[in-house]
C-alpha cells in the first residue's frame, strides 16, 4: 500500500490505455464487489478509468484535450442510481481490503456523491492507510466541502508544502468557509498552520479583519516564515504600509517581497517612499526594479519602464515577461514604446521586445524593424521571433534582406518565411547548409528546403538521412523533403529511421509515415499499416486517415 501515494505518477507513466466505456466500467465495478480486489487490478482501473475515476487530475484533463474528449465534473453521476452503486458503495466504503475501499472514495467523488461526505470526515480520523487517507481528503475536495476546517488539518498533516498537489484544489472550496478557517488556524503555534492560513487569505478578500491579522503576523512572525504573510498583504494590494514595512526592508528575508507589496499598495505614500529609495540609488538595484515591474498597479509598471530606459541598472538584470498582463496591455503602450526607443540597456532590449508580438500599429512595427538592424545578434533574434505571425510585406522584406546577410540573419526567420510561403530562397537555404557548421543553421536549411525542395536538393536530404549523427528534426524534414519530391529509393531508409524512432514512442514515426504516405507504393503501404492497431491512438487514426485517401 506504500505505492498508493504515488499511484498519480504511475498512472502518468502509463497512460496509454484510455478506454473510458461507462459499460465496461460498470461491469467491473461489480466484479471488484465479488472477488478479492488486488492492488495490480486497482491500478489498473486507474489506469484504463481515469477520465471516470480520477476527472480533477491536471494530466487526465490535458491528455482528454489533446484527444478531444470531454471531461465531465462528475462522469458517474448517473451511475449514482444504480443499484450497483447503491447495493455496494457503503460495502466498499467500511471493506477490510484497502483496494476496496480507495476505489470506492474514487468513485463516490466520481459520482459527486455529498451524501457520503460525513463518513469521508470520519476517513480523516480513521484512516490508517496513507494513501487511502490521501484519496479521502481529494474526494472531499472534489466533492467542494464547506468542511474546510478538518481538511486544513488534514492537509497539515499530510501534504508536501514543497511539492504541493493538494493546496490548489484546496483553495477552490468556498472563500467565506475557508476565510474563517484561516482566522481559526493563523494565530496556531502550528507554522505549517500559519503559512496556510496566511496563503488561503491572500484567496478570500480584503477586509478589516483579514488586514488586522495579516498586518499582526507582518509585524510578530518569525523572519523565516514573515515572508508568507508579506505576500498576501501584496496580492490583497493592501495600503498604508509604510511604517510597518520599512524595518522589513532591512532583512535579505523579506526585503523582495516587502518592495513588491509597497509597489502594489494603492497608498501613494508608499510607492512614493519606493520611488524615493530608486531615486538614493546610483545604480537600481534588482529588488526594486522587480518591486516595481511585480506590481498590478498599472502607474508602478510604468515607473518600471521609466527606470529601465533613464537610469543605470544592474549590468545582468534580467527579467521574463510571463504573467506580466500590464506589459502587453494597450494602456501601458505608448510608455512600451517609448522604453524600447530610449532604453541602452541590451537585457531590456532583447526581452521586452516580444511585448511587441502581434502588434500591427504603426509606431510598433518601426520599433520592430529598427530592432532588426541592431547590432546584438540576440536581440534581432527576439525582434524577428516577436514578429513569427506577421503577414506584412514590409517585414518580409526585411528578412529576406537579413537572410542574406551572413552577419545579420538569424535563424527564426525561416519559421516566418515559410509560414509566408515565399519559396525563392532555395540558393540562400543550399549555401547555409553547405557552409554552417551549427545544427541549428543546418537544421533550419533542411526545414526551408524540404517545404520548397528542387530536384538537385535529393543529395543534400539523402545526405542527412544516411548519416547517423543527423538529429530527430533533420532526418524528419529531410524525409519530407524527399517525400515532396517523391523520390521512391528512399523508401527503405525512410522505414529504417522510423523503426528506430519507434523504439521510443509510435507517436515519433509520424513525419516518416506522412512522408511515406507521399511517396506512396505497396512497400510504403505495408508498412503504414503495420501502425493500424498502434496503441497511440492518435497515430492510429492519423494511418486511418492515410490509407482513406491512399
Amino acid at each position: 500500500m506504500k505505492k498508493h501515494i504515488r499511484i498519480l505518477v504511475i498512472f502518468l507513466i502509463s497512460i496509454a490505455s484510455f478506454g473510458q466505456n461507462i459499460d465496461d466500467f460498470k461491469k467491473d465495478f461489480k466484479k471488484v464487489t465479488e472477488t478479492e480486489f488486488s492492488e495490480s487490478e486497482l491500478n489498473e482501473m486507474f489506469r484504463t478509468y481515469s477520465n471516470l475515476l480520477i476527472p480533477h487530475s491536471d494530466i487526465t484533463q490535458l491528455t482528454a484535450s489533446l484527444k478531444n474528449e470531454r471531461i465531465v465534473q462528475y462522469p458517474l453521476t448517473e451511475f449514482k442510481e444504480t443499484d450497483d452503486y447503491k447495493n455496494n458503495i457503503q460495502t466498499l466504503l467500511n471493506s477490510e481490503n484497502p483496494y476496496k475501499r480507495l476505489l470506492s472514495y474514487l468513485v463516490i467523488a466520481g459520482a459527486g456523491d455529498k451524501n457520503y461526505e460525513k463518513e469521508l470526515l470520519e476517513k480523516l480520523k480513521t484512516e490508517k492507510t496513507k494513501g487511502n487517507l490521501i484519496w479521502s481528503g481529494m474526494a472531499l475536495m472534489y466533492l467542494q466541502t464547506n468542511h474546510t476546517t478538518p481538511l486544513f488539518d488534514f492537509l497539515i498533516e499530510n501534504e508536501n508544502f514543497g511539492d504541493s498537489h493538494m493546496i490548489p484544489m484546496y483553495f477552490q472550496l468556498n472563500k467565506d468557509s475557508l476565510q474563517n478557517t484561516a482566522y481559526n488556524r493563523i494565530n496556531s503555534t502550528n507554522l505549517k498552520a500559519k503559512v496556510l492560513s496566511a496563503q488561503l487569505l491572500s484567496k478570500t478578500g480584503k477586509n478589516e479583519k483579514t488586514e488586522k491579522l495579516l498586518l499582526d503576523a507582518v509585524r510578530n512572525w518569525d523572519y523565516n516564515i514573515k515572508g508568507y504573510a508579506i505576500f498576501s498583504v501584496k496580492e490583497l494590494e493592501m495600503g498604508n504600509l509604510k511604517e510597518t514595512f520599512i524595518p522589513l526592508l532591512d532583512s535579505t528575508k523579506t526585503r523582495p517581497i516587502a518592495l513588491e507589496a509597497l509597489a502594489n499598495s494603492p497608498t501613494k505614500e508608499d510607492v512614493d517612499y519606493l520611488k524615493r529609495l530608486a531615486n538614493s540609488e546610483k545604480v537600481v538595484s534588482k529588488d526594486i526594479l522587480n518591486g516595481f515591474l511585480e506590481s498590478k498597479n498599472p502607474e508602478s509598471v510604468k515607473y518600471w519602464l521609466e527606470l529601465v530606459s533613464s537610469r543605470e541598472i544592474p549590468e545582468k538584470y534580467y527579467f521574463n515577461t510571463l504573467r506580466k498582463p500590464l506589459l502587453f496591455s494597450d494602456e501601458l503602450l505608448n510608455d512600451v514604446q517609448t522604453t524600447l526607443k530610449t532604453t541602452k540597456h541590451l537585457t531590456i532590449q532583447k526581452t521586452l521586445i516580444k511585448v511587441l508580438e502581434g502588434r500591427e500599429d504603426s509606431a510598433s512595427e518601426e520599433i520592430l524593424l529598427n530592432y532588426m538592424d541592431n547590432e546584438d545578434s540576440s536581440v534581432r533574434y527576439w525582434t524577428v521571433d516577436a514578429l513569427k505571425n506577421s503577414k506584412s510585406k514590409i517585414v518580409i522584406e526585411k528578412l529576406i534582406e537579413l537572410l542574406k546577410k551572413p552577419g545579420k540573419r538569424v535563424s527564426p526567420i525561416t519559421h516566418i518565411l515559410i509560414n509566408n510561403k515565399i519559396d525563392t530562397l532555395q540558393n540562400v537555404y543550399t549555401d547555409i547548409y553547405n557552409t554552417y557548421e551549427s545544427s541549428e543553421w543546418k537544421g533550419t536549411a533542411i526545414e526551408y528546403l524540404s517545404k520548397f525542395p528542387k530536384e538537385e536538393h535529393k543529395g543534400i536530404f539523402k545526405d542527412v538521412i544516411y548519416n547517423e549523427d543527423s538529429g530527430f528534426s533533420m532526418n524528419q524534414n529531410a524525409s519530407i523533403g524527399l517525400a515532396n519530391l517523391n523520390d521512391k529509393s528512399s523508401i527503405d531508409r525512410i522505414i529504417e529511421i522510423s523503426e528506430k524512432e519507434r523504439e521510443g514512442s509510435d507517436g515519433n514515426c509520424q513525419a516518416y509515415l506522412r512522408a511515406l504516405s507521399k511517396i506512396k507504393g505497396d512497400k510504403a503501404k505495408k508498412y503504414i499499416l503495420t501502425f493500424e492497431n498502434s496503441e497511440s491512438e492518435y497515430i492510429s487514426e492519423f494511418v486511418k486517415e492515410i490509407i482513406a485517401e491512399w
